[in-house]
């Protein structure tokens, strides 16, 4: 059977920039190129692509092209205000999105090329093999990271970067080399291994699924060799373990489940007593060796669960009731944290933040950015060629087979828009190029080409651009039949609560009091006291609108770790926007001032009582007489303002909601022309 395309080049040359992208990784890190390279390497693929006579495009690759477009009908929204979000993107949400959509682009790049190519261009066993030495580059660098677990240095990139530029969170993050992260997962710090990639989550990832390659490839190496490579694997224990990775330890006990199960069936019942001395055998070791006790000691140590599961319902919260059908292009910051709306990362807390939604999760990236519909196509995609392969009848369905599972499991907690979903695609190209070259394959299959998809599209495209014409003028239309609405925002500086000692308590033992100190109020209290039945009943008196309306238009927001409370409120009219804005402020000001006079009094009450029954002999760690007094004179003393307005912005229109009505009903055009031009090819 002649192969679809590539025939004509070279034996083995073609595949250089695989080569070149592969062998050089340790080069690439210590230059600062790492993530780069993949997408600067994908140019001289497409230019290989482009001198084929034929690029064939593989079954069901329509899925993953409309994917594309979702992502491409991203940068529709970028402006657009997410619900929960901060809007300070600025132009580096445009780097982001052009970066992670020069991924996209390249993984397609990659995918074609491999399918493309003709075995004897790009054998089978060097794309097996140049993978494999993927995962020898990862096992090392997490040797390296447990070893020498505080090495970081400056790249060759990072120097020549401008300081604006190198300064840059995400920018750093990707140029500057580290060999381990420092982590408080267990309770105290403890090293992560993570070189040579950005992230520890991506150091597992690639780990996991670069093994799947690095086994298939020793089925045709020399016997020395397959020695060496299981000392590897031994000594790679270590940076697993370390690496306290529940989704790469949950992959590798799924993938060794798995293939015990392959062994099994085709090995058949002579192999099962082999399988389970082998099961045994893993389980005592497991019980018995530090080895259990450490994964023990982090299933125990379940930080991020809350986290995680906190984010995906902020994250789908606001997708589905913002942007639901192309979603928001890229990430958006969240205001506040978890536990407070003031918080934010500090550097002795970086964990005290909140990540982007969007993160934490190659499928909430996809979901936030893409929308719903964009995750439909993705997974579809995903799932249509694990259901071509999963009877791992030759070497590549295998490989493709537990790949594909790997990445699915991590999909939820690992962002995978990387050297991960790379890897993915090289196994999915090695098995849509054996669909190609099967002589039993439909002729239909190879009829699916580069140059038979623009001809459609060329003759498609005026209906095209009419529908997505149409698409987007309605959307503009029911954006701008809401009704106005406008916002004025007030920012407060509070004034602190009173404090002082309260009434001594027993130590449990009873031998000396502990003085305790009076709860501080917090910012989120102090947004409740906004919204509570007291400040919201004298707002309306003089807005004229009900409390509940008025509840249902202010939001609270605050400036991270500061007094500043931030306090929005949406109104029909501008005129009205400012008298209820005002309304608002006055009366939460007059309701505050009452409350801490209140415990005011009530801290001044206590103190003299307890000068009262202060004793003569003072017991240790007492508070004298003296000492009370002082605080006494600091209460009564201390200004009675409840806070001061330090700033108010003018009446102006909320983020408005065009971006996604435009873009949505342009997506939903274009869809509506791909269902038409896929009827008529059906017809023909």
């Amino acid at each position: 059977m002649r192969p679809p395309s590539g025939s004509q080049a070279r034996p083995g040359r073609a595949s250089w920039p695989l080569v070149v992208l592969v062998c050089g990784l340790p080069v690439w890190w210590v230059a600062g190129l790492f993530s780069i390279m993949p997408l600067l390497l994908s140019v001289p693929m497409a230019w290989q692509l482009m001198r084929l006579r034929t690029v064939h495009l593989p079954r069901g690759f329509g899925w993953w092209l409309l994917f594309l477009v979702w992502v491409a009908l991203g940068f529709g929204v970028l402006g657009a205000h997410a619900p929960g979000s901060v809007d300070n993107g600025g132009a580096g949400r445009y780097l982001v999105f052009g970066y992670r959509l020069w991924w996209y682009a390249a993984c397609t790049v990659v995918l074609l090329w491999i399918v493309n190519l003709s075995r004897e261009a790009l054998p089978d066993r060097r794309v097996l093999r140049l993978a494999g030495l993927v995962f020898l580059v990862t096992a090392v660098g997490g040797v390296l990271g447990v070893l020498r677990p505080e090495l970081q240095f400056r790249s060759l990139l990072e120097l020549a970067l401008p300081g604006g530029l190198r300064h840059n969170e995400f920018v750093s993050s990707l140029i500057h080399p580290e060999a381990a992260d420092l982590q408080s997962v267990l309770g105290r710090p403890e090293p992560r291994p993570k070189a040579p990639f950005p992230f520890t989550n991506t150091w597992g990832s690639v780990f996991s699924l670069s093994l799947v390659f690095f086994l298939a490839a020793l089925r045709e190496v020399r016997t020395s060799v397959r020695v060496a490579a299981a000392a590897l694997l031994a000594v790679a224990v270590a940076p697993v373990l370390y690496s306290l990775n529940r989704g790469l330890w949950a992959s590798l006990a799924i993938g060794a489940a798995g293939l015990l199960v392959l062994v099994a069936i085709r090995r058949g019942p002579q192999a099962l007593p082999a399988l389970a001395a082998v099961v045994i055998v893993t389980v005592v070791v497991g019980i018995t060796s530090p080895v259990g006790a450490m994964v023990q000691d982090r299933l125990n140590h379940q930080h991020s669960n809350e986290r995680r599961s906190q984010l995906l319902e902020d994250t789908m919260q606001s997708v589905t009731t913002g942007s639901p059908l192309v979603g928001f292009g890229s990430t958006r910051d969240v205001q506040g944290s978890f536990f407070s709306i003031s918080g934010a990362a500090t550097p002795d807390c970086p964990a005290c933040g909140v990540p982007p939604l969007g993160t934490q999760g190659q499928l909430w990236l996809i979901l936030f950015s893409q929308g719903w519909l964009g995750l439909a196509f993705f997974l579809v995609f995903v799932l249509l060629a694990l259901s071509r392969c999963w009877r791992c009848r030759t070497r590549n369905q295998t490989v493709c087979t537990f790949v594909l599972v790997f990445f699915l499991l991590q999909l939820p907690v690992y962002d995978s828009l990387d050297l991960s979903l790379l890897l993915v695609v090289m196994a999915l190209g090695l098995v849509f190029r054996d669909e190609l070259l099967d002589p039993k394959a439909v002729p239909a299959d190879r009829g699916r080409t580069v140059g038979s998809l623009t001809a459609q599209l060329r003759t498609a495209l005026p209906v095209l651009c009419v529908l997505m014409g149409v698409g987007g003028l309605a959307g503009a239309a029911v954006a701008a039949s809401r009704p106005p609405v406008y916002e004025r925002s007030v920012w407060i500086e509070l004034a602190p609560a009173p404090v002082s000692l309260d009434r001594e308590l027993a130590a449990a033992d009873g031998s000396r009091p502990v003085p305790k100190k009076t709860r501080a109020l917090t910012l989120d209290t102090e947004s409740a006291l906004v919204r509570s039945t007291q400040s919201l009943r004298a707002a309306s008196r003089v807005s004229g609108r009900s409390s509940a309306s008025l509840d249902q238009a202010i939001e609270v927001a605050a400036v991270p770790s500061s007094r500043v409370l931030v306090v929005s409120v949406l109104s029909s009219s501008r005129s009205q926007a400012v008298r209820d804005s005002q309304a608002v402020v006055d009366a939460y000001l007059e309701t505050r001032t009452a409350w801490l006079d209140k415990r005011r009094t009530r801290l001044t009450t206590g103190l003299e009582d307890q000068m009262n029954q202060l004793r003569t002999n003072v017991l240790p760690g007492q508070p004298t007489r003296s000492n009370l007094n002082a605080v006494m004179v600091r209460l009564t003393s201390a200004s009675t303002s409840a806070g001061t307005v330090v700033r108010a912005s003018g009446v102006g229109s909320p983020p408005s909601r065009t971006p996604e009505a435009v873009t949505s009903g342009v997506a939903l055009g274009l869809l509506a022309g791909c269902t038409r031009l896929r009827n008529a090819r059906r017809r023909r």
